[in-house]
C-alpha cells in the first residue's frame, strides 16, 4: 500500500458520515454528586439545567443522575443541595459522546436557616479543596480550544499571567522567571515524569506532549506558594486528573492531523458493573507516511498510549490502573548535498540520533470512610530514557572539524504515596500523606577527541531514596475568614540533606463577588540526578553533596467577580531563592537556574542566591453566550548572584509579558446542530537575556567562546506570536466530527531563541524559534 492509498482510506473511514447517520436523536447528560472532600455522595441534590424547566434529576442513593433529552448545543447546569454552596457550570451537549459529570460540591459553613443561593462559575474554584493562591483549575476544552494549544496543557498555561514560553518550538514554559526545570507534573496523586516527547535531560518539556486530551479530566495549575502536598519544585504545579470511561456504553475517537493518528475506545467491562476502561493511541503521522516510503529526511519519530481503567470494588473503595508511554526518536543524516555551501566546505558528513523515552503505569486505591473521610494510596513505576550521539566531520581549506559524542541518560523510579483527608466537621478539614521514592539511574557520557579518542566524562550505575511527608490543615472561622496552614518535610538519602518547609495562607471575603488573601511557603528541589554523579578526572563524584535549591514564596492576590462569568483577579509575588548550585574558578559565574541544552561537567557549589518579584492581573470571561477571553498583564523582575557576581539578569528576566486569548462560537447549519468557532491568541513578551560571544577568543579557538564576565548582559528581541485556531463542529446521529485548523505563529515572525557563532564563516548569528506551522486535525466521535 503506497502512501496516497493510505491516506485515501484513513479520510474515507473517518470522514464517512453516512455510517453513522442512523438510530434516534436522544442526547442525555449523566453524572454523580459527591462531597468535594470526602468524595461520599449526596443522596437528593436537585441537578437542572437552566431555562429548561422540564429537564431535571434527584440525585440516587449512589449521588447519580440523569437528564434525558436535551437539545444539543451549550447549556447552563445548576446543582443545589441543603447546606451545600451551589455549584454551576457550563457543559456542552454532542451527539457523538454522552456527556458524564463528576461533580464536588462544597459544603456551607452558615447556619441552615440562613443559606442563600447564589452560584459562581465553577473555574473560579480549584479541584485541589485546599489548594489557594497562584491556582487555578483548567479543562479539557481549553486545551483544544485556545488557539496555539494544539491539545497541550503546558502550551495552553502560555496564556496565563506569568507563563512565559522559552522556546516556542517546544513547550518549556518559565513561570514566573524560574527555570523551565521548576515546573513538577503529577497524575492521580503521585509524581510523574517529564511527560512530554523529545524532553531534554531532567527537563520539564518537549516537542509533543504525551498527554493525550482523550484521556484527561479538569485539573489544577499553580505558580506559587503552592499547598503542602506538593513538593520537589520550585516553579509551578500541574496537578492532572485523568477520567473515567464511560461505564455505561462503549465509544470510540479516531483523530488525524498533522500531529499524529489517534484512536480511542472507552466503556463498560459488563452492563451488571460499573467498571470502566479508556484507552488511546496515537502515532506519528509523518513518521507513518516515512514508513509508508516517502523519503522525509529527519522526521520526528514518536508515538504514545495512555489509559485509565477504573474497577469498583466489592467490599467498597475503587482501584484504578493509569499509564502514560511515550517513545519518540529522530535521525538525521547529511552530506555535502544537504550542508551549506556558503559555509566554504570541502566535504560533510554528519549522522546524529536523538531518542527520549518516558514511562509510567501506576495503580490507585481510594476509599471514603464512614466518619467523613477519604483515603487514597498510588504505586507507580516510571522511567525515562534520553540520550544524543553526534557523529561529524567536515573538511574545510584550512582546517577540519570533528565531533563525536554519545550522551545516554536513564533514569527509574518506584514511587509510593499515601493521602487522608479527614473533614471533622464543616470549618475543619486536615489532609496529611507521604511519599518514598526508589531512584534508580544509569548514566554514561564519552567524548571521542580528534574523533577516534574515548574519554570517559561519566559512568554510573546506583540508586538512590528520597521520602516526603506532609500535613496541612484548613480552617474555615466563619464565612469572612479563612486559613491554611501546613508543613512538607523532604529527605534525600543520597548524601542525607533534609528540608521542613513551612506553608500557609489567610482569606478574608468581603462580600459573594470578592476577597484577598496572602500566602507564604518555604519550597525546596533537589538537583537533576545527572549532576550528583559528575566525576573528577581522579573519579571523585565533585558533586555528591550538593543540597537542595529552596525559595521563599509570598503572594498577596485579590479576586474580584464582575458577574457570574467575568473575573479580574491581581497577584503580587516575591520569592527568594537560596542555595544555587554555582561553579567555581573558571566557571565561577555559572548558575543552574541559567542552565540550558547540556548539564556542567564541573563541580559547583549552594552559593548562588536568586530573586522574582512581579506584578499580574488577569480579567477573564468564563464561556459564557458562546464566547470567553483571557487578559493577562505581568511585570517581572529575575535576578541572580553568585560569590564573584552582583546581582544581574537571569536568562528568563523577560521583564513582561501581554496576552490576549479570546474565542467565539457561532451556532451554524440549516438545523442549528453544527458550530463554527474562532479562537485567537496575541502573546508579546519581553525578550530574554544571553551571554554575549567573545568574537576573538572564537576565532583563535575555532568554537563558539562566551564571554563569561559579562554573563546574560545581551538582551533578545522582543518575543511576538499570533495564533489563530479555526474549528468546524457537526452534530450527526450518534456522532460529532470537528475539523480544527491551528495556524502556529500566523504572521510568521522570527523571534530570536539566543546567539550563536558561525565557525566557518566567522560570523555571529542568532537562532531563531519556530516559524510558522499550520496544525489540521479532523476527529470524530461515535
Amino acid at each position: 500500500m503506497n502512501c496516497i492509498k493510505f491516506i485515501f482510506l484513513v479520510v474515507f473511514l473517518i470522514s464517512n458520515q453516512s455510517i453513522f447517520a442512523q438510530g434516534d436523536q436522544t442526547y442525555s447528560i449523566r453524572g454523580t454528586v459527591k462531597d468535594e472532600v470526602t468524595q461520599q455522595a449526596l443522596i437528593g441534590a436537585l441537578v437542572y439545567v437552566i431555562h429548561h424547566e422540564n429537564q431535571s434529576a434527584i440525585t440516587d442513593e449512589n449521588g447519580d443522575f440523569r437528564i434525558e433529552s436535551l437539545p444539543l448545543g451549550r447549556h447552563s447546569l445548576q446543582v443545589s443541595y441543603l447546606g451545600y454552596v451551589a455549584y454551576m457550570s457550563n457543559i456542552e451537549v454532542k451527539s457523538g459522546k454522552e456527556l458524564v459529570l463528576n461533580i464536588a460540591m462544597k459544603e456551607d459553613i452558615k447556619a441552615l436557616d440562613e443559606v442563600v443561593i447564589t452560584t459562581r462559575a465553577d473555574k473560579s474554584k480549584t479541584i485541589n479543596s485546599l489548594a489557594y493562591a497562584s491556582t487555578r483549575t483548567f479543562s479539557v476544552e481549553e486545551s483544544s480550544k485556545f488557539a496555539g494549544a494544539v491539545d497541550d496543557p503546558a502550551r495552553m498555561a502560555q496564556s496565563f499571567a506569568g507563563v512565559v514560553p522559552t522556546n516556542d518550538g517546544s513547550n518549556y514554559v518559565s513561570i514566573r522567571g524560574n527555570h523551565p526545570s521548576g515546573l513538577l507534573y503529577r497524575m492521580e496523586g503521585i509524581d510523574i515524569p517529564n511527560p512530554n516527547h523529545f524532553g531534554d535531560v531532567a527537563s520539564s518539556g518537549g516537542g509533543v506532549s504525551v498527554l493525550s486530551s482523550q484521556v484527561l479530566s479538569n485539573s489544577d495549575f499553580s505558580t506559587g506558594a503552592f499547598a503542602a502536598e506538593y513538593g520537589n519544585a520550585l516553579g509551578g504545579v500541574f496537578d492532572i486528573k485523568l477520567r473515567k470511561g464511560n461505564d455505561s456504553k462503549r465509544e470510540y475517537t479516531l483523530k488525524a492531523g498533522f500531529l499524529g493518528m489517534e484512536a480511542a475506545i472507552e466503556g463498560p467491562f459488563s452492563k451488571k458493573y460499573k467498571g470502566s476502561y479508556l484507552v488511546n493511541y496515537r502515532y506519528s503521522t509523518l513518521s507513518l507516511i516515512s514508513k509508508l516510503g516517502v523519503d522525509l529526511s529527519g522526521v520526528l519519530n514518536y508515538s504514545d498510549l495512555s489509559y485509565n481503567i477504573h474497577l469498583p470494588l466489592l467490599k467498597g473503595g475503587n482501584l484504578s490502573l493509569f499509564g502514560i508511554n511515550g517513545w519518540s526518536n529522530q535521525n538525521i543524516e547529511e552530506t555535502l548535498e544537504d550542508f551549506d555551501t556558503k559555509n566554504g566546505a570541502l566535504e560533510h558528513r554528519y549522522n546524529g540520533k536523538f531518542i527520549s523515552n518516558m514511562t509510567v503505569n501506576g495503580a490507585k486505591y481510594t476509599y471514603s470512610t464512614k466518619n467523613n473521610g477519604f483515603l487514597s494510596a498510588i504505586i507507580a513505576y516510571g522511567t525515562t530514557k534520553s540520550g544524543f550521539s553526534d557523529d561529524q566531520r567536515t573538511v574545510y581549506p584550512s582546517y577540519t572539524y570533528l565531533s563525536k559524542y554519545d550522551i545516554e541518560n536513564l533514569t527509574d523510579k518506584v514511587s509510593a504515596a499515601v493521602h487522608y483527608t479527614q473533614k471533622v466537621n464543616s470549618k475543619i478539614t486536615w489532609r496529611s500523606g507521604g511519599y518514598f521514592d526508589r531512584l534508580g539511574y544509569r548514566m554514561v557520557y564519552n567524548d571521542y577527541k580528534n574523533g577516534t579518542d574515548l574519554t570517559n566524562i561519566i559512568n554510573n550505575k546506583d540508586n538512590t531514596n528520597m521520602a516526603r511527608a506532609y500535613s496541612q490543615m484548613q480552617y474555615r472561622l466563619n464565612e469572612k475568614w479563612t486559613a491554611n496552614i501546613g508543613f512538607h518535610y523532604s529527605n534525600f538519602m543520597l548524601n542525607k540533606k533534609q528540608t521542613i518547609e513551612p506553608r500557609g495562607n489567610i482569606q478574608y471575603t468581603f462580600n459573594q463577588r470578592s476577597n484577598i488573601a496572602i500566602a507564604y511557603g518555604r519550597h525546596s528541589q533537589i538537583q537533576p540526578l545527572i549532576v550528583y554523579f559528575v566525576k573528577s578526572e581522579e573519579g571523585r563524584l565533585v558533586n555528591k553533596d550538593l543540597d537542595f535549591t529552596k525559595a521563599h514564596h509570598l503572594v498577596l492576590t485579590h479576586n474580584l467577580d464582575i458577574s457570574s462569568h467575568t473575573r479580574l483577579k491581581t497577584e503580587m509575588y516575591y520569592q527568594h531563592l537560596t542555595g544555587i548550585p554555582v561553579g567555581q574558578g573558571a566557571n565561577k559565574n555559572f548558575a543552574m537556574i541559567n542552565q540550558q541544552f547540556l548539564f556542567p561537567d564541573f563541580g559547583l557549589i549552594n552559593e548562588g542566591k536568586g530573586r522574582n518579584m512581579g506584578v499580574e492581573l488577569t480579567l477573564e470571561r468564563f464561556l459564557h453566550n458562546n464566547w470567553y477571553y483571557i487578559v493577562t498583564g505581568s511585570v517581572f523582575d529575575s535576578k541572580y548572584k553568585t560569590p564573584s557576581l552582583d546581582w544581574t539578569n537571569t536568562r528568563f528576566n523577560s521583564g513582561f509579558t501581554s496576552v490576549i486569548t479570546i474565542g467565539k462560537e457561532w451556532i451554524v447549519g440549516k438545523s442549528r446542530r453544527n458550530t463554527l468557532g474562532f479562537n485567537l491568541k496575541n502573546a508579546w513578551v519581553g525578550g530574554q537575556f544571553d551571554t554575549p560571544i567573545d568574537r576573538l577568543a572564537s576565532q583563535a579557538q575555532q568554537k563558539e567562546v562566551r564571554d563569561e564576565l559579562n554573563p546574560f548582559s545581551v538582551r533578545l528581541k522582543d518575543f511576538y506570536k499570533l495564533d489563530v485556531g479555526i474549528k468546524y463542529k457537526r452534530n450527526k446521529n450518534k456522532m460529532t466530527s470537528t475539523l480544527s485548523l491551528d495556524l502556529m505563529n500566523a504572521t510568521n515572525n522570527r523571534n530570536i531563541g539566543g546567539l550563536t557563532y558561525n565557525v566557518a564563516n566567522d560570523r555571529l548569528d542568532e537562532w531563531t524559534m519556530m516559524p510558522f506551522v499550520p496544525v489540521l486535525s479532523y476527529k470524530v466521535e461515535f
